[in-house]
Parts: C-alpha cells; sequence; structure tokens
C-alpha cells in the first residue's frame, strides 16, 4: 500500500497519465520466462521499468495477476481514465483513420463475433451463396 502511494515501483510514462504510481506485473507466472513489466492502472498500458534493479527481477514472483487483484482489493486507489486522448497531426490536420498510419497499429477485428464461425454474414453468405 505505501509502496504504491509513493511511487516506489515507478510512474507512467505517458503524458496524459500525469505521473501515475505503476504496478509491477509478470508476463508469465512461469520462472525464468519474462522479465518484470509496469502496469499503469490510468491507461492500462505495460512498460519497461525505469530501474536497472528491477528490470532484473523474474515477472513471476509477481505473476499475471498482482495489479488487477491489488486494485480490486483497495479500489479506492484505481484511477480515472485519462480524460484526453492523443491524436496525431500532420501541419494541424488530424490523420485519417484508414491511411497507412493506423493500419499497421490496429489490431484484426475477429470476423465473427460468436467464435463458432456461425455469425449472422457467414450464414447469410452461405444461404445466398455469396461471401
Amino acid at each position: 500500500y505505501e509502496k504504491y502511494r509513493t511511487a516506489a515501483f515507478g510512474r507512467c510514462p505517458q503524458v496524459f497519465c500525469q505521473g501515475q504510481p505503476v504496478l509491477p506485473v509478470g508476463l508469465s507466472d512461469l520462472p525464468r520466462n519474462y522479465t518484470v513489466n509496469v502496469f499503469c492502472p490510468r491507461c492500462h498500458g505495460l512498460f519497461f521499468p525505469k530501474s536497472t534493479r528491477q528490470a532484473n527481477i523474474d515477472g513471476a514472483y509477481f505473476g499475471t495477476t498482482f495489479p488487477h487483484l491489488y486494485l480490486m482489493t483497495h479500489p479506492d486507489m484505481v484511477p480515472s481514465r485519462p480524460s484526453q486522448t492523443y491524436a496525431p497531426r500532420v501541419y494541424g490536420f488530424r490523420i485519417n483513420q484508414q491511411s497507412q498510419y493506423y493500419r499497421n497499429r490496429e489490431v484484426e477485428p475477429t470476423r465473427d463475433s460468436q467464435g463458432d464461425g456461425t455469425s449472422r454474414n457467414s450464414r447469410r453468405s452461405r444461404r445466398t451463396g455469396r461471401r
């Protein structure tokens, strides 16, 4: 509790998080797979710790659930989401969402919402013979 309040694990490097204290998290529960990372509860981002001492700690010591369980245990410590978001601009104009800049950064949405290949569009295409 006190280590989080004093930001012993560091602070979030993103500007809009305004120095939010971070919590340690491992990417795996198995030892010797990954070193520890830090989790920002405001932007939900994962970052490498700035301290070299912390960067050499095995992530399995904290596990994958520590920051989430900590915030569930102390709900008064859950920060609000950042009110501002960064919009990339070129000469003052926002970049279009369909540009190549965003194509490389977006995660592909799943084709079917139910996960079993029986989405509404796939059933319709089977009935009509269209794809």
